[in-house]
């Protein structure tokens, strides 16, 4: 996929972020530096796309809602971003195969809300289950990113101008265990719920949101990749 207009948008937002955001990224060292990456973060606004970007080391993918594709220069540029069209109603199989691609095949990273919208109230909203299918389909690191303070930047035009507070935490990579062998209903939500619950751990306690009261969950279908052997780690 030909991103041509991802690497100046990407620079020039960097910039701005630096001179007008209180911007900090921790954790960036958690990032896998080769491989098929699938970055995972809560969602606040309609620059969260970029403001994730931003701290990643290779240019990601992602999807975006199909009603920003709707006339042809739009489709173009945000094509040229690196997104694709999904419908948030829920069940596009084609947005789903897209990423799975970009991630199995061209071993990209790509950057996923599992919440399917913005949250207005800032807190963390109930996960989609199609995370855990794309997980599980392609065996790639899971990366979970807790991010704050990005809710002022609702208008696309703040990217020249991004003033707010944004505090982006990177968690420790992990991947989808499914042991069951059989992705069932059941087992996609609980993988769902340990993913989400991976992101409200690095929240502070007011944004939790829906995950609050599972904070202490054992987590049973996923497996931090620092437990893997190391072949399977590089591979």
């Amino acid at each position: 996929m030909a991103q041509w207009l991802f690497p100046p948008c990407n620079f020039g937002f960097k910039i701005t972020l630096k001179w007008f955001a209180d911007y900090r990224v921790e954790g960036r060292d958690n990032i896998p530096k080769s491989g098929p990456v699938l970055v995972v973060s809560n969602h606040l606004s309609n620059l969260d796309p970029a403001i994730v970007a931003a701290a990643l080391p290779r240019p990601p993918v992602f999807l975006a809602k199909k009603e920003l594709f709707k006339y042809s220069v739009g489709s173009f540029l945000m094509r040229g971003y690196g997104a694709y069209p999904v419908d948030r109603r829920g069940g596009d199989v084609g947005a789903l195969n897209w990423i799975s691609r970009q991630l199995s095949v061209e071993h990209r990273i790509a950057i996923i809300f599992p919440e399917g919208t913005r949250s207005k109230t800032g807190g963390l909203l109930l996960g989609q289950r199609g995370l855990a299918l794309l997980a599980t389909s392609t065996g790639a690191p899971i990366v979970p990113v807790a991010l704050t303070g990005s809710e002022p930047l609702q208008n696309t035009l703040k990217v020249l101008k991004p003033t707010a507070t944004i505090r982006l935490k990177i968690g420790k990579p992990f991947v989808a265990r499914n042991i069951s062998g059989k992705l069932s209903r059941e087992t996609a939500s609980a993988l769902t719920t340990e993913i989400m619950v991976r992101i409200a751990r690095m929240l502070p306690e007011g944004k939790r949101g829906e995950y609050s009261d599972l904070i202490d969950l054992e987590m049973t279908e996923t497996l931090d990749i620092t437990q893997l052997p190391t072949a399977k780690r590089s591979g």
